[in-house]
């Protein structure tokens, strides 16, 4: 009698349910609100430390581990959302490839110049005829190989702008900007001088063949 005394003196609220149907803070479990709150509980298995080892050994997310129905959010839709970022990573280094190899198409080197005038030769007149007229508009902008003398460098500006404009038109020109860079590759004449140096030091075959022709004979 003494027991069932006790427990008709009980509140209502001393008889709820305890977890995991109500908590002591925060929003009531399973209601859009605690789901929200642990929607950015991080994917992936948490690290735990039984018979003096740490399982796995690699380092892993901590917190509470996620809920059964943000697992399987996370592995219909994998690899999502992080694909994106992966995307837009590897599209970065794509643009930035791409971007300076347009910068090299559009910069006149220092053989596109004449050495005594500072004029565009005609290797050059023809490279800025291409860039004005093949480049994208977004990659369109001029440059000029900067060498170390300054007056050398603003001779040679004014000269590709003075060109571009005769070619373009004042307005439909960027001014011509200087750039610290070398020419790709090497100049004809050199590569012409390496291969003539090649096969006016080859060596003689040692091993002598005879035909069987001559054998015959």
């Amino acid at each position: 009698m003494a027991a069932l005394a006790a427990v008709a003196c009980l509140s209502a609220g001393s008889i709820q349910a305890g977890w995991p149907f109500s908590a002591d803070e925060g929003p009531r479990r399973g209601t859009d609100e605690w789901y929200a709150l642990r929607a950015s509980d991080p994917i992936g298995e948490r690290q735990v430390y039984k018979y003096g080892k740490v399982w796995p050994m690699r380092p892993r997310p901590t917190g509470p581990k996620q809920l059964w129905i943000h697992k399987y959010h996370a592995q219909k839709y994998w690899p999502l959302p992080y694909v994106c970022d992966d995307r837009v990573a590897v599209r970065g280094v794509w643009k930035a490839q791409i971007d300076n190899g347009w910068q090299m198409a559009t910069t006149l080197y220092d053989y596109h110049f004449n050495p005594d005038t500072n004029t565009l030769n005609t290797s050059g007149e023809h490279h800025l005829q291409w860039i004005l007229q093949s480049a994208p508009a977004e990659s369109r902008q001029l440059y000029v190989q900067s060498v170390n003398d300054a007056t050398v460098n603003q001779s040679r500006v004014a000269a590709v702008q003075l060109a571009a404009a005769n070619l373009a038109g004042p307005d439909a020109v960027s001014p011509v900007a200087l750039r610290m860079t070398h020419a790709a590759g090497r100049p004809a004449e050199e590569v012409s001088w390496i291969f003539e140096q090649q096969q006016s030091l080859r060596v003689p075959p040692k091993i002598e063949y005879t035909s069987p022709a001559s054998k015959a004979d």
